[in-house]
């Protein structure tokens, strides 16, 4: 590995375990409540250099969807884009969004976290001056958290939620420099041409730089947390590509050799298989295989389709889900699934590789 990316991957350890080591604690009773995750809105000041716009009616939906859910909703930073906006900008366009938003405080089921864009709420009195007008009082913004799931009353493991720019050099440790690029150069260049900065999601792999690292601080962390995390802007979800693979091919053998055979089914069973086997291929290069669940990113709520991606954990699972669904209705789609207490036991069984 060369220098520049070990030394890349130092420092967002060194992020990372700091946020974990001060982050607070809370319990998290993972058989009857239900967690909704969302980061990366980035509501601007609806110019062309506004990434959530588009995506205000998903979000919508799906806040009203969880709000009569039962849900607390965990906004995970970079929720109002203040690197290119003052917060007056953003408050005076979004009233109905802030309106959504405090009924979960209002009801006691909000939790706000702050990123690097919007990491003014790490400033109490910043809080007070803007927010709390919209949200009423008792908001605090947190760097980061941790859960103690549990099952039935017994400890399971820990749920550890961060934007995700910890370490990094123009997010976190210079980010006064990081500001000003993007406020003076970047703003007016994505006002004047309109580009959305986020292209929408096609996959759940662990691909970027970023996100593999922090994918191995999580699996190589002695206290053994499962992240869920912000920041990159692309859903990642752990899939167990082998124990999947092995049990489409016996699902494709129970077709060809059933009593009353049905080609039309075992042909569709057999394409759906060499897609889904075939699907490493694309986009882009090989995703990196994740052998722990141990990593989760919420993707953003400013693709440039108008989607949203977000994080549930309910009814004892962990879902990736998008609004609106594949027919453009306000209802999730899931993407993907797994059995929380299988993901937390294998994160809390796992062995971490030697250090490279």
């Amino acid at each position: 590995m060369l220098g520049g990316e070990r030394r890349y991957r130092r420092n967002i350890r060194a992020g990372l375990s700091k946020a974990f080591r001060n982050a607070g604690e809370i319990p998290f009773d993972a058989d009857r409540e239900k967690l909704i995750v969302f980061s990366d809105l980035h509501k601007g000041s609806r110019d062309g250099a506004d990434d959530f716009w588009r995506c205000e009616r998903a979000y919508h939906a799906a806040l009203g969807y969880y709000l009569e859910q039962g849900h607390t909703l965990y906004a995970l930073g970079d929720v109002e884009e203040l690197w290119e906006c003052n917060p007056e900008e953003v408050l005076k366009e979004y009233p109905g969004t802030f309106a959504l938003e405090a009924e979960f405080h209002q009801r006691g089921r909000y939790r706000r976290f702050w990123g690097n864009h919007d990491d003014l709420w790490s400033r109490p009195d910043q809080v007070g001056k803007h927010l709390s007008p919209f949200y009423g009082e008792g908001l605090q913004p947190l760097e980061a958290i941790k859960l103690r799931a549990s099952f039935a009353g017994a400890e399971a493991g820990t749920i550890f939620f961060v934007h995700g720019h910890q370490g990094t050099l123009f997010s976190d440790r210079h980010r006064t420099v990081g500001r000003l690029v993007v406020h003076h150069l970047w703003r007016p260049l994505q006002r004047t041409f309109k580009w959305s900065s986020t292209t929408p999601a096609t996959d759940s792999h662990l691909r970027g730089k970023h996100d593999t690292a922090m994918y191995e601080w999580a699996r190589d962390h002695d206290e053994r947390p499962v992240l869920i995390a912000g920041h990159t802007h692309h859903p990642v979800f752990w899939n167990d590509w082998k124990k999947r693979i092995a049990e489409e091919r016996e699902r494709i053998e129970e077709l060809r050799c059933a009593w009353r055979p049905r080609p039309g089914k075992l042909a569709r069973a057999r394409a759906t298989f060499e897609y889904n086997r075939a699907t490493w291929r694309w986009p882009g290069p090989p995703p990196r295989t994740i052998e722990s669940p141990c990593y989760f990113n919420t993707g953003c709520c400013a693709f440039g389709d108008g989607d949203v991606t977000g994080i549930e954990i309910a009814e004892g699972e962990i879902r990736l889900v998008r609004w609106p669904d594949d027919s453009d209705r306000p209802r999730p789609k899931v993407l993907a699934s797994a059995t929380l207490s299988e993901v937390l036991e294998r994160v809390a069984g796992a062995t971490a590789p030697a250090a490279s």
